[in-house]
């Protein structure tokens, strides 16, 4: 197998691209998944891998990742460490990066969804996306302005996430709250129903909004309830993806409890 040495090299500048540019993922329908973890979880759930790009220090590993657990089997390329680092988010990080297909979603009419509107950070997105999936929720839905989900930041914040769910971004959430048979369950800051008061069990849609304005008026308007997390401290207010997580643990706490 021939080690790539350039930085130079095709491959490795359309890598880049895949990782800095959201256009160039959109287009290719392509991600690229940082470290072993995360190509372990998506061989885990069975996602096809499109191609892996190990580091030359890790040659010995190359017989591991040669058509294991995928089908087909991927390409796999030695790329020099010192060039797999200049592409690597993480720099001189784990010494692996794999090509991978956005598996394709659409917007479920049922089920449980948690429902993003305006999350801009990246980090946000992708740490909702991991609560989601262990509060095994069906599906994440990204209204406008959210950050791409397939974002190096967003996956390495998801954990695995990604692999577990199916994730539908870039919708209109007024037509996919409007089409969902469950009940759409807006988390508001405050002058809500207080969340432990709110049964949150069975097909329902968790709408949450960005960090700085919250939900939009249009996706507010199709929600049948609004409901807030109480907070006797002096706090204006809870980070995203803290309140989600917390709202689908209750939903969860609910349906133990229930059994």
């Amino acid at each position: 197998m021939e080690l790539i040495r350039s930085r130079r090299n095709p491959l490795l500048q359309k890598v880049r691209q895949l990782l800095e540019r959201p256009r160039e993922r959109q287009a290719a329908g392509l991600a690229v998944l940082e470290g072993e973890h995360l190509l372990d979880d998506w061989r885990a759930a069975g996602l096809p891998v499109e191609r892996v790009l190990l580091g030359a220090s890790r040659a010995q590993e190359l017989g591991s990742w040669v058509g294991a657990g995928t089908t087909p089997p991927p390409a796999v390329h030695l790329v020099d460490d010192d060039c797999l680092a200049a592409i690597s988010p993480a720099g001189a990080g784990p010494g692996l990066l794999a090509v991978v297909p956005v598996p394709e979603a659409h917007p479920a009419v049922g089920g449980s969804i948690l429902a993003l509107d305006a999350v801009q950070d990246p980090g946000n997105v992708g740490t909702a996306i991991r609560c989601a999936a262990a509060c095994a929720f069906d599906q994440v839905w990204l209204g406008g302005g959210c950050a791409d989900a397939w974002s190096w930041k967003a996956l390495r914040a998801g954990q695995g996430g990604h692999a577990r769910l199916d994730i539908c971004q870039g919708l209109d959430l007024v037509t996919a709250l409007a089409a969902h048979r469950g009940r759409v369950i807006a988390l508001a800051p405050r002058d809500g129903v207080p969340l432990h008061r709110v049964d949150l069990r069975g097909e329902v849609v968790l709408l949450v909004g960005g960090e700085g304005a919250g939900i939009g008026e249009a996706a507010l308007n199709g929600a049948d309830q609004r409901v807030s997390i109480p907070m006797p401290g002096a706090t204006e207010s809870l980070n995203v993806a803290v309140a989600a997580a917390i709202a689908m643990y209750e939903r969860v706490r609910q349906s133990l409890a229930s059994d």
